[in-house]
C-alpha cells in the first residue's frame, strides 16, 4: 500500500504543471475533467507510469543479480546491488537532474532538498575540505561543484566515489531513480559472499585488496573497482568509503548505519560485521554508498 502511494505522489508531481492549464478551476490532478481527484484519475496515471516508469539512471550503473540467504538471525538479499561505489560523476548528473525538476536547491555550500520528506535537509557539502593525513593531502575532499548553472565534478575525480553526502542526500538519490539503499544486512549478507568471509573483499584483508589505512593514495579515496572484484563480482566492498545503509543504529535514536569502511579506517573497522552509526545529516570525507532494486 504504501509504495502505490508513494508511486501515486510521483505522478501528482509529474503532472501538476499540464494539468494546471487544462483545468485551472479544478484539483491539479484531475485528469478526467469532473474537478475531483478520484480513481479514474489515479488509473490514468498509473497506465502513464506505466509507459514511461522513473527517470533513466545515470550513466554508469552496474547492476550485479544476487539471492543469497542472509546472516543467521536477519534477512538475506533477493535483487540487484550495484557492482560499484556511487561516482561524483553520477551524483553530479543527478543533482543536475534533480534542480531542473525542483527537487533540490544550492544554499551557500550547500545542496539542500526542495521537495518530498527531506525538504530542507542538507544532501551534499560542495566545499568539504577532505583530510591531511597519513601520506594523504585533502583526503577525500568534495569534487562535485556548482558553478552558478550546473554541476561539474573536478577532472580526474569522475570515477571516484561521492563523498561528503548525508544520508538523506543518499536515499534522496535512489529515490529518485525507483531505486533504494540497502538495509545493513542485506549489505552483509552479500558483503560476506557465501559465509566464508571477513572482509568485503575475502577472508583476509592487505594494501593490495582494499583502500583502507595504509594504503596511502594522494587523494584517500580511488577510482571505484580499482581494487578489482571480490564474492559476487563487487568492488570497494571493504574500504574506500564508509556506505549508508537504511538501517538504524539503534531504534531508540535516528542515527543510520554505515558499513565497510573508508579509506582512512583501521583494518578493525573494515571488517564486514562493524556497525558504524551517524547522524542522517553527517557530510564526512569517507561517507558514500551504493543502491539496490
Amino acid at each position: 500500500m504504501f509504495k502505490a502511494i508513494l508511486v501515486s505522489l510521483v505522478f501528482l508531481t509529474s503532472f501538476t504543471f499540464t494539468f494546471t492549464f487544462a483545468f485551472a478551476d479544478c484539483p491539479a490532478a484531475d485528469i478526467n475533467g469532473d474537478c475531483r481527484v478520484d480513481l479514474e484519475d489515479l488509473a490514468i496515471l498509473a497506465s502513464e507510469w506505466l509507459t514511461y516508469g522513473f527517470p533513466e539512471g545515470p550513466a554508469g550503473m552496474v547492476w550485479v543479480s544476487i539471492n543469497d540467504p542472509g546472516v543467521s538471525g536477519h534477512e538475506g538479499f533477493n535483487g540487484q546491488m550495484s557492482r560499484y561505489e556511487t561516482t561524483n560523476a553520477q551524483y553530479a548528473q543527478y543533482l543536475n537532474a534533480a534542480r531542473v525538476s525542483g527537487d533540490i536547491t544550492v544554499s551557500g555550500n550547500y545542496v539542500v532538498g526542495n521537495s518530498g520528506p527531506y525538504s530542507g535537509e542538507n544532501y551534499y557539502r560542495l566545499d568539504g575540505s577532505g583530510y591531511t593525513t597519513d601520506g594523504v593531502t585533502n583526503g577525500g575532499a568534495a569534487r562535485v561543484n556548482w558553478t552558478g548553472s550546473s554541476f561539474t565534478v573536478d577532472s580526474g575525480f569522475e570515477n571516484h566515489p561521492v563523498t561528503y553526502v548525508s544520508w538523506y542526500g543518499a536515499t534522496a538519490f535512489a529515490s529518485y531513480y525507483g531505486w533504494r539503499l540497502p538495509t545493513e544486512w542485506e549489505w552483509q549478507a552479500v558483503a560476506d559472499y557465501d559465509g566464508s568471509y571477513t572482509y568485503g573483499c575475502g577472508t583476509s584483508i592487505n594494501t593490495s585488496i582494499a583502500n583502507y589505512l595504509g594504503a596511502i593514495h594522494p587523494y584517500g579515496t580511488t577510482a571505484v573497482g580499482a581494487f578489482g572484484t571480490s564474492g559476487y563480482g563487487m568492488t570497494d566492498m571493504t574500504g574506500n568509503v564508509w556506505e549508508w545503509t537504511s538501517g538504524l543504529y539503534d531504534p531508540a535514536d535516528s542515527y543510520r548505519v554505515l558499513r565497510g569502511g573508508g579509506w582512512s579506517s583501521s583494518d578493525v573497522s573494515c571488517s564486514f560485521s562493524y556497525r558504524n552509526g551517524s547522524f542522517p545529516y553527517g557530510l564526512y570525507r569517507s561517507y558514500g554508498f551504493r543502491v539496490c532494486r
